[in-house]
């Protein structure tokens, strides 16, 4: 068996007794909607149509809502 996440499958499949992976969560959309999205964005703000906050703008954000 194969290593996952530094894990001898094998020794997952004995202490779980399961091969498969846990369900997760849902994610609203798939990775490749989010990535084209993310596209789209970075296109309109090279033709200068939308303005991106910087990093710090968001950090400010989060500190202001708590």
């Amino acid at each position: 068996m194969r290593k996952i996440g530094g894990i001898n499958m094998n020794t997952a499949v004995r202490l779980t007794g399961k091969l498969t992976k846990e369900k997760t969560s849902k994610r609203y959309c798939s990775i490749y909607e989010s990535l084209k999205e993310s596209l789209k964005e970075v296109k309109l703000h090279k033709e200068g149509k939308i303005q991106l906050d910087t990093w710090d703008d968001f950090l400010k954000e989060l500190k202001n809502e708590e």
